[in-house]
Parts: structure tokens; sequence; C-alpha cells
């Protein structure tokens, strides 16, 4: 009885005294873990999740998914970034060619340079921008790029704005995700159209159906995915 009576007259703990625990805890975490903290919070669309999540990205792409989660984590983006932009790009079909771009995540050969020469963890002047993986790979590094040029972390906790940005680059260059950022607007209908399903799809990405995948295949989309599906691996 005289501890229970003890226990009844402790004080409850002011603001004070829970703000003190808090800097007491980080203390205690020590520099690095700190600094890694602080690190994660400010890398948009890092790779959390294990391969592709969204319910209707199309099976042509899911099926690259082991590549696909290989460079997310190799380049710390989220694979469900890199499925977005390949549905757009090529859906799946890795034959696409555009005349300008090939591959799944359709490169260009003047990007595929800059890509090698400085945005690869290794970089290499022997490619092949038609292989599957090596598409992926130089596909998920420049998405790094544009994530860490453009990618704040006042465009949190889902990154919307960023995949935007992303998008913007992707398609159009990085002037373009510039020009968006700075509320210029772009002028170049293509880059519009393709940075806003790329951010719409993102929005959508935990939803059953997606009224914008639904509207990038009667827009033309479902002609790749068909030649995907014919495409003989």
């Amino acid at each position: 009885m005289k501890q229970f009576k003890k226990l009844k007259n402790l004080r409850t703990p002011s603001r004070r005294d829970l703000v003190m625990l808090a800097i007491g805890a980080l203390v205690v975490l020590g520099g690095f873990g700190i600094a890694k903290l602080i690190h994660d919070a400010q890398v948009p669309l890092k790779s959390e999740a294990s391969g592709i999540t969204i319910p209707w990205i199309p099976a042509t792409v899911k099926r690259w998914q082991d590549p696909i989660d290989d460079m997310a984590k190799k380049y710390n983006v989220d694979p469900n970034m890199i499925a977005i932009i390949m549905t757009l790009e090529s859906g799946g079909y890795s034959k696409a060619n555009s005349g300008e771009a090939e591959g799944l995540m359709q490169i260009t050969p003047p990007t595929g340079q800059d890509i090698a020469a400085k945005f690869l963890k290794t970089p290499t002047t022997s490619y092949n921008l038609s292989d599957p993986r090596t598409s992926i790979e130089f596909g998920a590094a420049y998405i790094a790029y544009l994530r860490d040029q453009f990618g704040e972390v006042s465009q949190g906790p889902s990154w919307t704005t960023t995949v935007e940005l992303v998008a913007a680059g992707y398609n159009g260059g990085p002037g373009a995700a510039n020009s968006v950022e700075e509320g210029k607007g772009l002028t170049d209908t293509q880059t519009v159209v393709y940075s806003r399903d790329a951010f719409n799809m993102w929005r959508e990405r935990h939803a059953k159906d997606s009224p914008t995948y639904d509207r990038w295949l009667e827009r033309g989309g479902q002609t790749l995915v068909d030649a995907a599906k014919a495409e003989k691996l």
C-alpha cells in the first residue's frame, strides 16, 4: 500500500520533461544515426517496397519485376516509379523503338551517353540500349538523377510533385522539369500529357484501377501492351 501511495503522488510529466526525454533519445542515437534519419527524410521516391505493388500495372511490365527490383535497390528508387515510367514508355515491350529512343525505358542515344558517363554506379562506354536489363538500369539511374535534382522534402509525404518533375525531365529533359518547378509551364504538348499521366498514375498507385492508365490505353498504349504480349522472350 505504501508503494501505491508513492506512485499515486508522482506528478504528470510536463511538456518540458517530454522534450528533454526526446532530446536525450536523439543523443543516444549518435551522430551517424541522426545523419541517416535526416538523409532518409530527404530522399523522395526511395526504394522501400520490394517489387511492384501497383494492382493495375500491366502483366507485360510486371514480368520485368526482378530486374526492376534489382535496379530500384541499386539506385534507391521506388520500383513502382520505374514501373510507371516503363508503362508509359513501352508498355513492357522490350523491342519498342520510336525512331529516336529504344528499349523498355525508351532511352535516346544522346541521353544514353550522358547516363553511361555520369549517372551509372559504374560508368561505361560499352552498352546496348535494347538489352532489357541495361535499359532498366539506365532508366533507374536517370530517374534517380532527376529525383535528386528536383525532389525536396517539402513535397512529401507522397512525393507526387516530385513524380511530375521527374516525368517531365524524363520525357522532355531537365530543362522541362526546371520549367515546371519554376512555374513557367511546358510548351511541348507531349511532355505535358506525359508528366500529368505519371503524376496521376502515381496518385492512383494504391487503387484497384487507374482511370489515367485506362485513358493511356485508349490513346495508343494498348498497341504497345499488345505488342509486348505477342513478344517472345
